[in-house]
């Protein structure tokens, strides 16, 4: 099995929607999350290679050979990680204005996760190199217009990433589906992620494909190291829920927050008319656990002509925390 690495660039603004909420097309999230990524691959297997392709990628996701972490920024050669949930151990008093810049920090970077490990445990307060903005958010006016009657105008919330910036993920697949996973990313960077890609949103060329058994780097090393640390605790990459059987015990001691998942049914040959997906609330990215999980491909879709697959097969960074 091969870690692997894809470091996209935008060639357009983006529209994620946060689906916790009736308002959000007109805001947009600045990354995607796994389930996302794995619904637009399968929209993008069955266009390339018909059934077949799209079964290939279910099954090989639904025996576990094909795991996904949420997107997250990367900053020139900089990669960004969730700032972990966790509850500090020791009490020293931190300055105010520090403390409230960490409150603030949605992300952290690969060379100053230690720094932040470290303070958590009792080490020094965590003082962040850098607060980077990756992007600037972006409103646009559209109209939608039907048969008989005016235009409609409707507002829509982009995010439009600046030149030296963009998201990553992490994969792990065996070795003979390294390229043909490669292959479908690439094709959906020209159709584009996220919402309202018919008018452009989210088209993105994959810049780097880093092969994580191959660390050429501090950075790459780390992650490489983390990725099969089996020991301490473990950093959720991928908003997900735990299997029935093993809900209760991943629960026990981890420090988490919850995600509303969401929102509409995109195949055409589902049903007449749009239908919404079960909604489910998973851990988010950045929980942090004593346990890890198998995780499933549920489905959500149960009135349709067919299955509509939910991707919740997590990825896990061992952190010392």
């Amino acid at each position: 099995m091969n870690y692997l690495l894809f470091k996209l660039a935008f060639d357009a603004p983006v529209h994620f929607g946060s689906s916790d909420g009736a308002l959000s097309l007109y805001s947009s999230d600045e990354f995607f999350r796994a389930d996302t990524l794995f619904s637009a691959l399968c929209h993008t297997a069955l266009r390339s290679g018909g059934p077949d392709m799209l079964n290939r990628l279910c099954e090989t996701a639904a025996g576990g050979s094909l795991l996904l972490s949420d997107a997250m920024p990367w900053k020139g050669e900089h990669f960004f990680l969730p700032k972990p949930m966790i509850s500090a151990e020791h009490t020293e008093e931190i300055p105010a204005r520090l403390r409230k810049e960490i409150k603030k920090l949605k992300w952290i970077s690969v060379e100053d996760f230690e720094a932040f490990s470290s303070s958590v445990a009792g080490g020094a307060p965590f003082s962040p190199k850098e607060k980077p903005a990756f992007g600037i958010q972006q409103g646009f006016t559209k109209a939608a217009v039907q048969d008989g009657q005016d235009a409609l105008p409707y507002d829509v919330g982009t995010f439009r990433f600046y030149n030296d910036c963009g998201l990553w993920f992490l994969c792990l697949c065996k070795e003979d589906d390294a390229q043909w996973l490669a292959e479908l990313v690439t094709a959906l960077g020209y159709s584009g992620i996220g919402g309202k890609v018919s008018a452009g949103y989210g088209a993105f060329h994959v810049e780097d494909l880093i092969y994580l058994d191959e660390p050429f780097d501090p950075q790459t090393q780390w992650l490489a190291d983390s990725l099969r640390r089996e020991s301490g605790r473990f950093l959720l990459l991928t908003t997900a829920l735990p299997e029935d059987a093993a809900l209760a015990s991943v629960l026990e001691g981890a420090c988490y927050q919850l995600v509303r998942r969401g929102g509409f049914v995109q195949s055409e040959s589902y049903s007449e008319a749009p239908m919404k997906k079960e909604t489910q609330y998973f851990l988010a990215a950045g929980s942090t656990l004593r346990r890890r999980f198998r995780g499933e491909l549920f489905n959500v879709g149960k009135a349709g002509n067919h299955a509509v697959l939910r991707y919740s097969k997590p990825l896990f960074l061992g952190v010392s925390l």
